[in-house]
């Protein structure tokens, strides 16, 4: 397969001009690849799952749908000679080099799932491991028969007459629900305060139209950045605070749930 490779970038703050990688495309004779931040298999974005890291939500996805539309007309090359004219921009598309004939044959999906994997996954490392902590907490829990603890659960509710949609990483449901959410603290400035708006409007408008009253906000002292202190004081007023770092996490979690935890 011949063809060209492309990396999305986005800049939160542009004046201190640290972009993060949050997508790949690649485009050749056999058609086109591409892998989003966020991006669902059906190719839908998932606001709940960017917006920790990205802001403006629906600014983010008119990029996305834009970028894949001027890549399948063959057209994102001249836009890239276009976009880099403009001053203050928060989305960088980068032609990065061709992409070479390989042996085994790959699409452009295949190749931009791979490059995905290196530049833009390892970006959301943090997240990962914050997930398996959380999985490890889970793994001591005894849980009653019959009863579970669910993963990335959406609450349908409205804002302004309007249907909206928010996920939490978590829900144990039993004599009364709790929903958790993880929330990575060694970010700073404005991406930590972000995480922090992003779950106290869910907790809110949850809480209000779904009559939900327990929350967990779970998140790692061990990377902490020094501002996440004051953050998390304020969750901890209107959720439980568990740091899923230490030894007493799973026990933390249990008392929270009202269920065991194994020792060790």
């Amino acid at each position: 397969m011949d063809g060209s490779w492309f990396l999305v970038k986005y800049v939160d703050d542009v004046f201190r001009n640290e972009p993060i990688n949050v997508g790949v495309v690649v485009t050749s004779s056999q058609g086109v690849g591409s892998r989003f931040l966020g991006q669902r298999p059906d190719g839908s974005i998932n606001g709940q799952r960017i917006n920790k890291r990205v802001r403006g939500v629906e600014t983010y996805k008119a990029w996305v749908k834009f970028i894949c539309k001027e890549a399948l007309r063959g057209t994102l090359d001249a836009r890239i000679e276009s976009l880099s004219k403009r001053v203050g921009e928060s989305y960088l598309v980068e032609r990065r080099g061709p992409v070479l004939e390989t042996a085994d044959g790959r699409l452009p999906q295949g190749v931009a799932d791979e490059l995905f994997s290196v530049l833009v996954a390892s970006e959301v490392a943090n997240p990962l491991a914050l997930d398996i902590l959380a999985e490890t907490a889970f793994k001591r829990l005894v849980l009653p028969p019959g009863h579970r603890i669910d993963r990335d659960v959406d609450y349908h509710v409205r804002v302004r007459e309007v249907p909206q949609s928010v996920t939490f990483d978590y829900r144990y449901a039993a004599e009364r629900t709790i929903l958790m959410d993880r929330v990575s603290s060694n970010r700073s400035g404005k991406l930590l305060m972000q995480s922090v708006n992003d779950l106290l409007y869910r907790i809110d408008v949850v809480e209000k139209q779904q009559n939900i009253h327990n929350f967990v906000a779970l998140y790692s002292g061990a990377d902490s950045s020094p501002q996440a202190e004051r953050q998390l004081r304020l969750l901890n007023k209107f959720a439980h605070t568990v740091d899923l770092s230490t030894d007493r996490a799973k026990d933390d979690i249990g008392e929270i749930l009202g269920v065991p935890a194994l020792p060790g």
